[in-house]
């Protein structure tokens, strides 16, 4: 048996994409290690290139993959490699791959060990679902990630991401289904939706499956669901019905992640968002009259071409009238195949860098007000793990509770992946 093992960088969806690789893998006959060694004969980077900052992360990864696996064989996947093949033959990997096609790679991987015997599988085994998924904290993530959808085809200016994930592509809704019925037979109690334009979920063209709404609605019916969360999703494509179904569940979490990134109109043009801030602001206020405590976390981009010191000002209120309960702040970082990097009134590096210290500031206030809400309550909460003598649970509303282990009965030490009840101080 070949030992490999698999670095990740980037969003959810690539994370889901390691997953399935490496489940791939097994059903080969391949063996899983967290660890770089000496022992290892497969090494595998699954790249991101959403920024210059990720693609600089890929490169120093892969570098230290090969010296940490010196005996191994190397394969180089993901985004970067999509968008960037002529910086591949530098990067000196035995395999290139792009994205997609997880079986066809495992038989270009066996190749590099001598083996001509292609990997097959009947059409029932090709599907994910039907392959081994190991139960929370021994080797998969606390809460299981789902991949339901690929693809973008909305082309913001600034965004690679189009170019590297191709068309809009939705799993079928009884596929979707069983792979979650098989995750909460692992053990888990909280499964995440994920896609890269989520909310288009069966609204390509020729779909035969439902949309995201219908899914939802039927995955709430699954036995055994603890709940079920919405990774990012675009806020025009979050219908009331939606977020009518949202509110009378408790089997969903109170928790939208609404990518802004920016709140001036002028901006959102240059950016090519589908929306602007008069209708982004109505819908959030249709969210909160159905969920008064819903937990709304956002996107922004400071520092794009043509913002001025009034623009980024408009955003920062912006984001104090929506009263976000966290923003992911992120420096503009131009790719050079997009749109924005020929943009003119390119935003100087340090007023980026104070901008965004800024907007973080702003964020650090916003979420301190939204968590004190929820001081003396006692929340459901996921079991992530923790340091040495600590408990962190994941709640509905998306934040953490972090306990001393010395404030719990030895005897209920939660495990990681299971329900357990904290209370917020």
């Amino acid at each position: 048996m070949k030992k490999f093992v698999i670095k990740t960088l980037g969003c959810k969806v690539n994370q889901y994409d390691s997953l399935a690789l490496r489940k791939l893998l097994l059903n080969a006959g391949f063996e899983h290690s967290f660890q770089d060694s000496d022992e290892i004969e497969l090494a595998i980077v699954n790249s991101c290139a959403v920024t210059k900052t990720s693609i600089a992360k890929g490169r120093r990864m892969f570098a230290a993959i090969k010296r940490e696996n010196p005996n191994a064989k190397t394969v180089l996947l993901g985004c970067w490699a999509k968008i960037y093949p002529e910086e591949m033959k530098k990067a000196k990997a035995d395999l290139i791959w792009e994205v997609g096609s997880h079986v066809k790679l495992v038989d270009e991987i066996k190749e590099l060990f001598g083996s001509s015997k292609k990997f097959l599988l009947d059409k029932e085994d090709r599907k994910i679902n039907t392959l081994k998924i190991l139960p929370p904290g021994e080797g998969e993530r606390s809460r299981y990630f789902l991949k339901i959808q690929d693809g973008c085809e909305q082309f913001c200016s600034y965004c690679i991401i189009p170019y590297s994930r191709g068309k809009l592509s939705s799993r079928p809704k009884k596929e979707v289904l069983d792979e979650i019925r098989v995750a909460i037979g692992a053990g888990y109690k909280e499964v995440v939706l994920c896609g890269i334009h989520l909310g288009l979920y069966g609204k390509e063209k020729d779909s035969s499956t439902c949309n995201l709404k219908d899914l939802l609605a039927e995955v709430i019916k699954i036995k055994g669901l603890g709940r079920v969360r919405l990774s990012s999703i675009e806020i025009d494509d979050v219908s009331d019905e939606l977020l009518a179904l949202i509110a009378k569940s408790d089997k969903i979490c109170r928790h939208l992640h609404f990518p802004l990134q920016a709140g001036n109109d002028k901006l959102l043009e240059a950016m090519n968002r589908p929306y602007r801030t008069n209708y982004f602001k109505k819908r959030v206020e249709k969210a909160r009259e159905l969920m008064p405590n819903l937990a709304i976390t956002t996107d922004v981009i400071v520092g794009f071409p043509g913002e001025k010191s009034k623009d980024f000002e408009d955003t920062v209120n912006f984001c104090k009238e929506i009263n976000f309960s966290k923003i992911h702040v992120f420096q503009f970082s131009a790719h050079e195949k997009t749109p924005a990097f020929k943009m003119k009134d390119q935003v100087e590096n340090g007023d980026k860098k104070k901008r965004a210290q800024k907007l973080r500031n702003v964020s650090v206030r916003l979420e301190n007000e939204y968590l004190n809400k929820f001081i003396g309550q006692e929340l459901l909460v996921v079991i992530e793990g923790g340091r040495k003598n600590q408990v962190i649970g994941k709640t509905q509303f998306h934040f953490d509770i972090v306990k001393e282990k010395n404030l719990l009965e030895k005897s209920n030490y939660p495990k990681v992946g299971q329900f357990s009840r904290l209370i917020k101080s």
